[in-house]
């Protein structure tokens, strides 16, 4: 029972999590406490407290999205040499330990397998399905294991029967397939971030290079290479579906059917999104009208266009999500249009009150220019620290 002293003090019932067990000074109570640290930073650790870091809290990746720790430069190196030289023998009797470790290793990979669910891998008469099964999904970390397994087999078969060469290439076999393991468990990830941090850099090259680029062709296929930053401008992540997309309106003579440049959809919502691609020398302010400047043709046309498709979308969405075979919604479909170039073209603050004023009215349609839409990428690559370099 609390006394007097420790009655109010609030324990945790989250015991997974780093805290701290303080006992009281009164009566010897232990209890489980995480109180936040000076400005609310960290945990609050008094004189006497024993830490606790629970038993798998701590997890350590190359993918820091995974992991529950940061690591330093040097960290990553250690981590490198912990995931690929964990515990290497020093002397060549030690290696039927090594074997048998790396072949646990393997089994547990294997045991909680979704592929292979149902089946035992130390089951002779599972044996043939659990190959059919994962010789068909060979970019799997499962696959990895199972083939490492294999050799790993035959290497300690080879040691037993004194068979140097046959060993020696099975173990060879081996480790370089438990290297593919090793990089689909921890690099994988990793690297493909690199790379796309590197598509970012490139997207904003051919920007630099394109600016007064008039075919309209070129950028819907650069736009569909990296669908990824229309994200930027929903703030949410948004799914590929079709470019070129039929959103209704075929006749029985299949005259008069309606294809939108692109057609997404919500990641989390499925709400259909239709994105249209006009070029960055597409005008967006025609003459001036009394002491304003009106739309110009071209992006009055496409606001009607692009209205015309979402009203045909949500009329004939049945259809058309049976086409594609995938789940879509069309309750109020998001427009976008990506079109012109303020930087170039409002030279004056007449023109751009005007062109905000317009675009402010429309209702559900949204229209961004083409430089504000790549200084949303560069702000997305300065947050990954990727600033492009000059020239």
């Amino acid at each position: 029972m609390p006394c007097e002293l420790c009655k109010n003090q609030v324990e945790i019932e989250n015991l997974s999590i780093p805290h701290v067990i303080r006992k009281c000074k009164k009566c010897g109570r232990e209890m489980h406490i995480r109180n936040a640290g000076k400005h609310g930073i960290g945990i609050k650790i008094e004189e006497g407290d024993q830490f606790i870091i629970p038993n798998g809290w701590l997890k350590i990746h190359a993918n820091p999205l995974k992991g529950t720790a940061k690591l330093t430069k040097a960290g990553l190196i250690w981590f490198a040499k912990l995931i690929f030289l964990d515990e290497l023998p020093k002397q060549h009797t030690e290696i039927k330990n090594v074997i048998k470790k790396d072949m646990n290793n393997y089994l547990n990979i294997l045991q909680k397998s979704e592929l292979i669910e149902g089946l035992d891998v130390e089951k002779e008469e599972d044996a043939e399905k659990i190959h059919k099964i994962l010789i068909d999904n060979q970019e799997s970390v499962d696959w990895w294991a199972y083939i490492s397994a294999i050799y790993n087999e035959i290497a300690e078969e080879a040691i037993d029967k004194e068979d140097a060469e046959r060993a020696a290439w099975a173990m060879a076999c081996s480790e370089r397939n438990r290297s593919m393991l090793v990089f689909k468990q921890h690099l994988e990830e990793v690297v493909w971030m690199g790379h796309s941090a590197k598509r970012l850099i490139d997207f904003l090259k051919e920007w630099e290079g394109n600016r007064n680029n008039s075919d309209e062709g070129f950028w819907q296929v650069k736009f569909k290479e990296n669908s990824y930053v229309f994200s930027q401008v929903f703030s949410v992540p948004v799914v590929f579906i079709q470019d070129n997309a039929y959103v209704g309106g075929m006749s029985i003579d299949r005259k008069d059917a309606k294809f939108v440049d692109y057609l997404y959809s919500g990641d989390s919502s499925n709400e259909s999104i239709l994105i249209e691609i006009k070029t960055p020398t597409t005008k967006l302010l025609g003459s001036k009208y009394r002491k304003i400047y009106k739309p110009s043709s071209e992006i009055s046309g496409s606001v009607i266009q692009i209205s015309d498709y979402k009203n045909s979308l949500m009329q004939n969405l049945s259809a058309i999500t049976k086409e594609f075979g995938k789940e879509l919604t069309a309750f109020n479909p998001r427009c976008l249009i990506v079109a012109g170039n303020a930087e170039i073209e409002f030279d004056n603050e007449l023109k751009k009150k005007s062109f905000e004023l317009y675009r402010s009215s429309l209702q559900g349609i949204e229209i961004i220019t083409y430089d504000e839409l790549f200084r949303k990428i560069e702000v997305l690559a300065t947050l990954f620290n990727i600033v492009k370099r000059k020239g």
